[in-house]
């Protein structure tokens, strides 16, 4: 909200009428209950007059572009992961960042984000290959200060973070074991963080952490874009 507003935007959250995307039920195979969130929000947005959505969850810009797209439920409605958002007003001049940030970072693509997303989307020519990838990077390459070094698996090769498809919740301790995974492997190309651009995969590498024997902080993008401004 904060960058968003400093950009000029006109923004507002739907608060105590906001309900989850659903999309965490449509992939543990209850559709039923997706089907249900899907038409409670479509109805909530369309009743507000939202004519787009902008969304820092990585697994809900995902439901909303393409799960409720196949749903035939996503009528009307422009959908932006905040990246993508972003990085659009930085390259417009309504976000300027120039405050340093004196660090080297490595990026965690989200599944949600790039590979389960980006076929979709190329199919119907919504998208560039590699744009959603790319997103991320243009703000951290925008960040004064700020060192990106590439993790030997990125972008639509990524390692997942071990939170996706429901493993945090049918099988937390595999899903520890795969964040612990990545994290070893962010740790090795030299940053002193992780950065990412979805709420499950910060979470997920913060119980990880916290067994203490890896040292890296972790980070959201709009966090190191919001240190910048």
């Amino acid at each position: 909200m904060t960058l968003l507003k400093a950009a000029g935007v006109d923004v507002g959250i739907a608060g105590a009428n906001e309900t989850c995307c659903g999309g965490r039920a449509y992939e543990m195979g209850y559709q039923g209950e997706f089907l249900k969130y899907a038409e409670n929000n479509v109805e909530m947005l369309k009743t507000a007059g939202v004519k787009t959505v902008v969304t820092s969850c990585a697994d809900g810009y995902y439901t909303f572009k393409v799960l409720y797209d196949m749903a035939g439920k996503a009528e009307g409605i422009e959908v932006f992961h905040i990246t993508e958002y972003l990085s659009r007003l930085i390259q417009g001049g309504r976000l300027k960042p120039k405050a340093k940030v004196p660090m080297k970072v490595t990026f965690h693509d989200p599944c949600h984000l790039g590979r389960k997303t980006e076929p979709w989307l190329l199919k119907d020519g919504k998208v560039k290959a590699g744009e959603l990838y790319q997103f991320p990077r243009d703000i951290l390459a925008a960040i004064p200060g700020l060192e990106l070094v590439e993790m030997e698996r990125n972008r639509a090769s990524a390692w997942c973070c071990g939170a996706g498809g429901g493993v945090i919740d049918a099988d937390p301790e595999f899903a520890l074991w795969i964040a612990r995974e990545r994290l070893q492997e962010a740790k090795a190309t030299g940053a002193e963080a992780i950065v990412t651009a979805c709420p499950w995969c910060k979470r997920t590498f913060n119980d990880a952490l916290k067994e203490g024997d890896i040292d890296l902080e972790v980070y959201d993008v709009v966090e190191l874009l919001k240190k910048a401004l």
